[in-house]
């Protein structure tokens, strides 16, 4: 279903701002006139006018400042208040459009804000990033082990300090993205003698592109996750890494870094 959702804001049950305010205070930002503002919006000047009396009068803060024509012309400027006004605007629609988004994909985990970003808007320098559940915390020392249950029903095992575990306030059932950088990831036929490589990931080789000293492989766990590996490229390795084949993507969970929501 496509549907369209209109963002209103209101105070004591009577709006506030809503698409076509926000536009307007957006085109007097942009022309400096309340005048040339309102004809940029499509709207009549009396009902511009009207508009900013009225927020101006409701609001704690002035939206738009103005001062009246004279020898050097007169002008209107948007406030701070009414800057931050747009921007949160702005970013509640951003929000809101997401979970239309969602609404339509199968895969979208509609119960956490920090899964739809995860999927629709996150943008990281880590090639990987998996959105998942945190199933278990092993507490030791000096670190803890951060147990994360991906969709596939797979975990991610992130290592990190205590102190970050509180400042995060991680804990059982929290939704978590885990991120890792593609150089940290081994690609791997049967399970590695390496005690470090204590993720292993396993799914079946999708994709593999080389150039003159390494490959990349990407692993697909399942109809959510894929893993991109960038590896040194070595001889006799094309034979192994063939399309359609079982793979285990392997990596350190000190490698792991954790993201969350407040």
């Amino acid at each position: 279903m496509d549907f369209d959702a209109l963002l209103t804001l209101s105070e004591n049950g009577k709006i506030f701002a809503n698409p076509r305010r926000i536009a307007l205070l957006k085109a007097v930002q942009q022309t400096g006139s309340i005048s040339q503002g309102a004809k940029q919006a499509g709207i009549s000047y009396k009902a511009a006018f009207d508009s900013i009396k009225d927020m101006n009068c409701r609001s704690e803060s002035p939206l738009i400042t103005s001062e009246k024509g004279g020898k050097g012309g007169g002008g209107a400027s948007v406030t701070r208040f009414g800057e931050r006004l747009i921007q949160m605007y702005d970013l509640l629609d951003t929000i809101q459009n997401m979970g239309l988004k969602a609404l339509n994909d199968d895969e979208a985990p509609l119960h956490s804000l920090l899964g739809v970003m995860a999927k629709f808007s996150l943008q990281t320098s880590a090639r990987n990033q998996f959105f998942g559940t945190i199933s278990d915390i092993e507490n030791h020392a000096l670190h803890d082990r951060v147990f994360i249950l991906l969709q596939s029903g797979q975990h991610v095992i992130a290592t990190i300090t205590h102190g970050s575990t509180v400042r995060l306030q991680l804990k059982k059932g929290k939704d978590v993205v885990a991120l890792v950088k593609g150089p940290a990831i081994e690609i791997c036929s049967e399970p590695p003698a390496d005690p470090q490589l204590d993720n292993q990931l396993s799914g079946t080789i999708r994709h593999v592109q080389y150039d003159e000293s390494s490959a990349e492989v990407s692993v697909r766990l399942d109809d959510n996750d894929e893993v991109c590996a960038l590896i040194d490229r070595k001889e006799n390795e094309q034979d192994e890494l063939q399309e359609g084949k079982h793979a285990l993507a392997c990596f350190s969970s000190s490698q792991v870094i954790i993201a969350t929501l407040s």
